[in-house]
């Protein structure tokens, strides 16, 4: 067991990290074994050319348990980490505490076996990918589920009656509806948080006229409410450029727009009760 920046230091100069596309660590060699042994060829082809060095170069290690702190910011063009070592003994497992991969913005895939997700320390854009990937995960489970309910409707409609598979088809439109809108509502206060702690108070307090007036305007548009919001707009202009505030007040726009057509299909719905 080593320490894992020393490891590196000693294995990977970082003048040449930078160009790395991929790394991988594992705890055993190809042959299966945890240790060095002379008559084993992969042992022996690493021996000659440890570093398998390809163009872009790509690094592996066998036989390599690492503990402590591993940080792999200066592989800027990282794509492929892979750290196994997942023996049954806790001699043979990694005992890595810390992973420093913010600087690798170009990762795209991840595998790391006995490291604590707490312990890694990520960067914005890699943080991007893994919540785009959960939604895409939740939005198969949502898209899935809604499936089955079609599916079981007509298996279980005695004569196919049209108007239960329209009752079932209007329930889907509501759900994915108010799942929009959770999720355009999510990204509405965390664009609104991330610009208002820009702000002094007394811009937060004009960011929250602009909205307040701007909701105004969508409820029950008249010429003071939409005579305000400019003049408001162009008091923020002085903190905040004329996208940000946009942005904002398109995300209002939409939210309320999805929340008319939510609102619409449910007074359809107990129309036709």
């Amino acid at each position: 067991m080593v320490n894992a920046n020393k490891w590196l230091d000693e294995k990977i100069p970082k003048n040449q990290r930078a160009q790395a596309t991929l790394l991988q660590i594992c705890r055993q060699c190809q042959g299966g074994h945890t240790t060095y042994q002379n008559g084993c060829s992969y042992c022996n082809n690493r021996n000659r050319n440890p570093n398998n060095h390809l163009n872009p170069p790509q690094y592996q290690f066998y036989n390599t348990l690492l503990e402590g702190e591993l940080d792999l910011n200066d592989f800027v063009n990282l794509q492929y980490l892979y750290v196994n070592g997942c023996g049954q003994g806790q001699d043979q497992q990694q005992k890595l505490t810390n992973l420093k991969i913010d600087k690798c913005n170009k990762l795209m895939y991840l595998r790391f076996d006995n490291t604590p997700s707490s312990n890694i320390t990520i960067g914005e854009t890699n943080q991007q990918i893994i919540d785009r990937n959960k939604q895409l995960i939740t939005d198969h489970d949502r898209l899935k589920s809604q499936v089955e309910k079609l599916t079981n409707a007509i298996l279980n409609i005695n004569g196919f009656n049209p108007g239960d598979l329209k009752l079932v088809a209007k329930k889907i439109v509501e759900e994915n509806l108010e799942h929009q809108i959770s999720i355009t509502k999510s990204k509405f206060n965390e664009d609104y948080q991330l610009q208002k702690n820009k702000l002094n108070e007394d811009y937060k307090l004009w960011l929250d006229i602009l909205l307040e007036t701007q909701q105004e305007i969508l409820q029950n548009d008249n010429a003071f409410a939409r005579n305000l919001l400019d003049k408001v707009k162009n008091r923020l202009s002085n903190v905040l450029t004329a996208e940000e505030i946009q942005e904002l007040l398109g995300k209002k726009v939409e939210i309320n727009e999805l929340e008319i057509q939510l609102n619409n299909l449910k007074i359809q719905e107990q129309q036709q009760q």
